[in-house]
């Protein structure tokens, strides 16, 4: 509800990872079983909060989330505004995006 994904590669037999491109101005906290991820910022400023611990996000930044471990982002903004992160979200190993294990928990 806080943006957009684009599927740019999805999972199959036979895949390193999944490719999504994600803008956004916040993410709520979950996990993933079944899928490590690495984020690469394209633009935007904003934290990251993994584990507890909270990282800052600005064009150019890596951030390896592993499978399991709750994460949430908010971006940046002037005050009054609301601000978007772009970013490439690589999950691996790739699976279908309608696989359970994939799926977003809380």
């Amino acid at each position: 509800p806080y943006g957009s994904v684009r599927r740019v590669v999805t999972g199959g037999a036979g895949g390193v990872a999944n490719v999504h491109v994600v803008e956004v101005s916040r993410g709520t906290t979950h996990y993933h079983e079944a899928y490590d991820e690495i984020y690469y910022v394209l633009s935007g400023r904003g934290e990251l909060v993994v584990d507890g611990e909270r990282y800052s996000l600005r064009p150019g930044a890596v951030a390896v989330i592993p499978r399991g471990a709750p994460h949430s982002l908010c971006a940046a903004g002037r005050e009054g505004e609301e601000g978007k992160l772009k970013f490439i979200i690589f999950g691996s190993p790739a699976m279908p995006i309608d696989d359970e294990r994939a799926a977003p928990r809380k």
